[in-house]
Order: structure tokens, then C-alpha cells, then sequence
């Protein structure tokens, strides 16, 4: 097994174990509210076993929480330049860069729109659903079912994105946007 994978496997043991303490649950309480073994939680606390992601869910429920309560990090997460998951669509030149993603419903992107590209219409969100878009460079146009907003450098502008949308770049300059799109 890798040490990447052990270091895993001991943070979500880790994890497991102080929240079952919170909540004064022993082992066979655990067992008994989540379906898995006495056995097998007590060598998941340890770091010893890799829960499958059923059973890691198991887990998670049964201690009263989400799965994501228990693999994130207490400690900072960085993306390298270069790292970024990154997106191109050869037809239009726009380039998305995953940024960031600190928790399900909060996500920070970065796109590059050459001017006079459209971007493809976004389905809707969930209801609530907002995304906040801050140009850097260049100028923007936004459609939603409600407006359509131009940017200029430097605008920010928060939309609820519940209906179809898009985007696209207007003038002469490469748009830059950031963009942080929040759940309901």
C-alpha cells in the first residue's frame, strides 16, 4: 500500500474515532448503526483498513454526519499551477480551470473567454443556486432566464443561476473571469 493511501487511511480513522468520542459511542454501538463489524470499525480507527465507499458512507450515517465531515482536511489544501483540473473546448477557445472546491456546494473557477466566444448554455441549478463572477480582464456578457449583465474589467456581479445560462466574450480582449459558484 502506498503512503499516500496509508496517510488516508490513518486521517479517516482518525476521524472516525474522535467523532465516535464526541458522541460517546462505543464500538458496538457503532457497529450496530452503521451494519458494519465491530471488527472491521476497530481496524478502520487504526488505519489498518481501507472501508469500501459503502462502507465508509455506513460509517458516516451511523455516526450522524456526512462522509465529507469525515475526509476533509484540517490543514491547508493547495493546487499547484499546472495541477488545476482543466477544461478546453477546441470549437470556441474557452478554458476552464478548477480552482478550488472547499466543500459540495462551493466551487471557484477560472475562465478564459477569447472575445466573440459563447460559451454552452448551463443547465439549471438548484433553486438558491447563486454564482458570482468577477472579471479580471476584458468584457462579458451574462444571460440568464431573468437578464442579461455586461462586465467590464474590474465588475463583479452575483446571479441566481436556477435557470439556464451562459456567457460571452464581447470586445476586442480575452475575457478573465472568476468565478465562485455557491449552492442552495
Amino acid at each position: 500500500m502506498g503512503t499516500e493511501r496509508q496517510e488516508t487511511d490513518v486521517r479517516f480513522g482518525n476521524a472516525v474515532r474522535t467523532r465516535r468520542a464526541q458522541l460517546g459511542v462505543t464500538l458496538d454501538q457503532l457497529a450496530e448503526t452503521s451494519g458494519v463489524s465491530t471488527a472491521a470499525l476497530s481496524r478502520v480507527e487504526r488505519g489498518l483498513l481501507s472501508p469500501t465507499l459503502r462502507n465508509a458512507i455506513a460509517i458516516a450515517r451511523g455516526l450522524g454526519c456526512e462522509l465529507m465531515e469525515l475526509v476533509e482536511r484540517d490543514s491547508a489544501e493547495i493546487t499547484r499551477a499546472g495541477e488545476n483540473l482543466r477544461f478546453f473546448d477546441e470549437v470556441t477557445g474557452i478554458e476552464r480551470l478548477a480552482l478550488a472546491r472547499p466543500s459540495p456546494d462551493v466551487e471557484l473557477l477560472s475562465y478564459t473567454v477569447p472575445p466573440g466566444a459563447t460559451s454552452s448554455r448551463f443547465i439549471a441549478h438548484k433553486p438558491g443556486t447563486r454564482e458570482i463572477f468577477h472579471l479580471l480582464a476584458g468584457r462579458l456578457e451574462i444571460h440568464t432566464a431573468r437578464e442579461a449583465v455586461t462586465l467590464n474589467a474590474g465588475d463583479t456581479v452575483t446571479l441566481r443561476v436556477d435557470s439556464e445560462h451562459w456567457f460571452s466574450g464581447v470586445g476586442e480582449e480575452t475575457a478573465r473571469i472568476i468565478l465562485i459558484a455557491l449552492g442552495p
